[in-house]
């Protein structure tokens, strides 16, 4: 009895060392968008990667390994540089906003760390549904849509740091996205509006940033840090904005003064009459 008693102690043990390794290298990446096209690359419709199953056919709903979701040399040379940040919910100095749910903290429920911060309004609650969130720097329009039922509506935006690093921000549980893809947005530029992932949750935004050079939602919960970093930390930490008259976004004046000084083509009267009344309407 003793000698059965002691192997099964010594494989209880071993059981344990093989769960713990487990839950030491398990990222818990979220499920991909599956793959609707792959005619080529100018029409496939999730991030560039390697492929899990290479024996699946292109015309098949095939599932891209995240590790591998680099940025195109294309795609990197336009990521601006953000020299200042700022609050991506409340007022510009994060008033009528708290932390609900800091980075790191341990979550019995979820079963793992919190790897962002859930940002909420101060009325708590739901009350915050719909309000806007803004881009916390100058910023690459990487990601605009839905990659989980979990994350709901999800924006990542892909700033360039003062030492070159790419570093990623990502909004999500939104209610609505108000930016596409392959555009440069302004830092304080409203990025969506704060949501519930679909009744998921009660209304908040979940941000997170990471130092990074790949593409993946990945889990909102996980055992380690890897690539994401403390939001409250880079804010305290990064350039931030002290007036918008002071420090104004460099990418904003580009764009509105490009605006400003576009030149219109050469049209017909009729022409020329249907663009006043387009603008007609869009000044009301």
């Amino acid at each position: 009895m003793p000698f059965i008693l002691s192997r099964f102690v010594l494989a209880l043990i071993l059981g344990l060392i093989c769960y713990a390794a487990y839950l030491t290298i398990d990222t818990r990446y979220e499920e991909q968008p599956p793959l609707q096209n792959f005619y080529n690359a100018q029409f496939v419709d999730v991030p560039l990667g390697i492929p899990f199953d290479q024996d699946t056919p292109n015309n098949g709903a095939q599932q891209f390994d995240p590790r591998f979701h680099f940025h195109s040399p294309f795609e990197a040379a336009q990521i601006p540089k953000a020299t200042i940040v700022s609050e991506t919910l409340g007022s510009e100095f994060g008033g009528f906003a708290y932390n609900a749910q800091a980075f790191m903290s341990p979550n019995s429920v979820r079963g793992g760390r919190h790897t962002g911060d859930d940002l909420n309004g101060i009325g708590g609650g739901d009350s915050d549904f719909g309000d806007p969130v803004y881009a916390f720097g100058d910023g690459l329009v990487i990601y605009a849509g839905t990659p989980s039922p979990g994350w709901g509506k999800t924006v990542i935006l892909a700033h360039r740091a003062e030492d070159g690093s790419t570093l990623h921000s990502m909004y999500s549980h939104l209610s609505a996205i108000d930016v596409s893809t392959n555009t440069l947005v302004a830092r304080g530029t409203t990025v969506g509006s704060v949501g519930s992932a679909d009744g998921r949750y009660l209304a908040h935004l979940h941000l997170e940033l990471r130092q990074t050079d790949g593409f993946s939602p990945q889990s909102g919960y996980s055992t380690h840090q890897f690539d994401r970093l403390d939001p409250s930390e880079v804010l305290s930490q990064w350039p931030q904005k002290p007036l918008a008259a002071v420090s104004p976004s460099i990418l904003n004046i580009i764009q509105n003064t490009a605006r400003k000084h576009a030149q219109l083509p050469k049209m017909d009267t009729q022409s020329a009459l249907k663009l006043q009344e387009l603008l007609d309407d869009s000044s009301n």
